[in-house]
């Protein structure tokens, strides 16, 4: 257990009213008006027949690009939401991405959210000491946080923050400095808004570039109540376990590959480059690396340890460097849902399963990409379509522009089976699957004694049959000397911090140990 725990009590995900619906049939009449117009624009006396013809073919052009982004998206054609002033329904070709249309949906969005959490957990605004909210393009002034605070009437002396443009991954990042300021504000409350409203970043023009994100993104808000205060501990879903934080910002090519800006025209729109799937999956790759000591099973550590015995003592160039599959190790996924095709490409760099991607999907195919709160809307359709067993953890990446990449590790206290009311009318549908009732304790600590006796067993090979091969001289000759006891060093640490894990009281130590040894 970390040293300043920081608990989740509970969390609330908007749900828009059922006329904010999208539906396919309203988009496609839009995007045909828009195509008329823009086709209108030049008449016969300023082209000539064959410009006009080749000014319509671009128009349409645009609409077939549309089409094949939102065939690929992953979203329903009749499930997800928009706000009025974007909404192909209301606005027509017009959209308005005005401030006060902007206000209006970020209301609507976030103090949805809040009044959910707070009527769901029954503490009033004045009990909030700690107030984080993030939105990355709409940045008012006054801020967000302080719309949280006169809309709620909170206390004079709450700790109000807000966190602009961080993209996509802030609702998992800025888990980060939810965990800092309850570090230094010991019993307090923390609640973390996490929203991107869609209206100032939606695009008026013709840039492909920035044509996708009209189609993916989609309109929502989460609030999160987190605490270390003791009274409410018992009350708390899960304990914050680990947290990873990688920026890659120092590479121009993952600085550039997203942001925010005009077109050629001088319209604003954000800007996805052609290999933002390359440089997040770098981002991805280094924070899993550093996630991954902390959450292998033992088996999977002694695995490593027989793959790199092989590589770096025999010299086996032909064995593949060790790469372990999630799936193993964690119970539940919350993968930031940015389109069907990043879930695909996470999901193969974890080697997880599509049951492990399910959650991810239902998201995306309900609600779209919410940006920041993405990964809130997957864990509150696991609470209400699955749930979650006393123990399980729960893995929450959050990926977006910098590149950024966040990593939580969350720790179920209890059982939980929580419908939530963005989530209901899926489970009265039958989505809904029943936790298996297994028995934990015993079966967990037998196979934790197993992990165990096995790695003891594979170092005591490693010493009697390795070493005796290796001799000092040809090793040295061989220019693989020093490493030697460098590994042999790294294996004992390894065993030595599992044996203190396994056996109760040693957390920190093992995954110091295990840091060190460079396992992942």
């Amino acid at each position: 257990m970390p040293t300043n725990p920081v608990y989740l009590v509970d969390l609330y995900v908007y749900k828009p009213p059922e006329e904010l619906v999208v539906s396919m049939v309203d988009v496609d009449v839009a995007w045909n008006e828009r195509r008329k117009h823009e086709g209108s624009i030049f008449t016969k006396d300023t082209l000539s027949e064959e410009d006009q013809a080749k000014a319509d073919a671009e128009a349409q052009d645009i609409i077939d690009f549309q089409y094949r982004v939102w065939q690929k998206s992953g979203l329903s054609d009749n499930a997800t939401y928009l706000p009025k002033s974007v909404h192909p329904k209301f606005c027509g070709n017009n959209p308005k991405t005005d401030m006060d249309s902007a206000a209006a949906e970020c209301r609507m969005a976030v103090c949805g959210a809040v009044e959910g959490l707070f009527k769901k957990t029954g503490l009033r605004p004045k009990d909030i000491d700690i107030l984080v909210t993030t939105c990355s393009v709409y940045c008012p002034t006054p801020s967000m946080a302080s719309m949280v605070v006169n809309a709620f009437g909170m206390r004079k002396d709450v700790q109000a923050y807000h966190l602009g443009g961080m993209g996509c991954a802030n609702g998992v990042v800025g888990i980060n400095m939810v965990a800092d300021l309850l570090k230094a504000h010991p019993n307090s409350n923390a609640l973390f808004v996490t929203n991107e409203t869609t209206t100032p970043a939606f695009y008026k023009g013709r840039d492909k570039h920035r044509l996708v994100t009209n189609v993916l993104f989609r309109m929502g808000g989460a609030a999160v109540l987190l605490t270390n205060k003791r009274a409410l501990i018992p009350r708390a879903k899960y304990a914050l376990q680990h947290r990873v934080r990688v920026h890659c910002g120092a590479s121009n090519e993952a600085y550039k590959c997203i942001w925010y800006g005009p077109d050629a025209e001088g319209l604003n729109g954000i800007y996805l480059g052609l290999d933002v799937v390359k440089e997040a999956s770098k981002g991805l790759t280094y924070a899993m690396m550093r996630v991954g000591r902390y959450v292998l099973t033992w088996g999977q550590i002694g695995q490593w340890l027989w793959t790199e015995a092989q590589r770096r003592l025999l010299g086996r160039k032909d064995v593949a460097p060790y790469s372990p599959c999630f799936g193993d190790c964690i119970n539940h996924f919350l993968i930031h849902a940015g389109g069907a095709k990043v879930l695909d490409g996470i999901g193969k760099n974890l080697k997880i399963t599509e049951s492990h991607l399910w959650p991810s999907r239902t998201v995306l195919r309900y609600y779209g990409n919410v940006s920041s709160s993405t990964t809130w809307y997957t864990l509150a359709a696991v609470e209400s379509l699955r749930g979650v067993r006393k123990g399980d953890k729960v893995l929450q990446i959050g990926v977006g522009s910098g590149i950024k990449v966040g990593v939580n590790v969350w720790k179920a206290l209890h059982d939980i089976e929580d419908v939530h009311d963005a989530w209901r009318m899926r489970a009265e549908a039958g989505d809904r699957t029943r936790l298996p009732n297994v028995q934990h304790g015993a079966l967990h600590f037998g196979l934790r004694l197993l992990s165990l006796a096995l790695l003891a067993l594979l170092l005591a090979l490693l010493v009697r049959f390795v070493v005796p091969l290796t001799h000092p001289s040809a090793l040295q000759a061989g220019g693989v000397g020093p490493g030697l006891e460098g590994l042999m060093a790294s294996v004992g640490g390894v065993v030595r911090g599992t044996a203190q894990r396994l056996l109760g009281g040693g957390g920190e130590a093992a995954a110091a140990a295990a840091a060190g040894s460079g396992a992942v």
